[in-house]
């Protein structure tokens, strides 16, 4: 049939497109719960370096920035803060994005590093 023609590249593009849509939309996922860990990263490093503050401050403020700002965007994260050697606070945090493909896992991780402000006199 003359009007048949082209209803077999209709059907390949079809699903093809609705992929690369899905695709795109997990990507998007990926991209904003990379930028949510890195926010709580700099959060709780900006805390746990505040004069007078505490790592678990840190820790406290990352966890507490990840549930108000994205509760469901990264899932199961783990937060780190670790003091290190120059007076500095590192706050790492790992999890795992949002899906929409169901045997797809991306890993998301970020890490920031503050100076411990301190006062010293002269």
């Amino acid at each position: 049939m003359r009007g048949d023609d082209g209803l077999a590249e209709f059907v390949v593009c079809i699903p093809v497109f609705f992929l690369a849509v899905l695709l795109a939309v997990q990507f998007a996922l990926w991209a904003h719960a990379s930028h949510l860990a890195r926010a709580a990263a700099e959060q709780g490093a900006s805390t746990a370096a505040a004069y007078g503050s505490t790592p678990a401050a840190g820790t406290s403020a990352a966890y507490r920035f990840i549930t108000t700002t994205g509760p469901n965007t990264l899932t199961t994260p783990k937060v780190t803060t670790t003091t290190g050697a120059g007076d500095t606070v590192q706050v790492t945090i790992t999890g795992r994005a949002q899906v929409i493909i169901p045997w797809l896992s991306m890993q998301v991780s970020a890490t920031s590093v503050e100076p411990v402000q301190e006062f010293r006199a002269n």
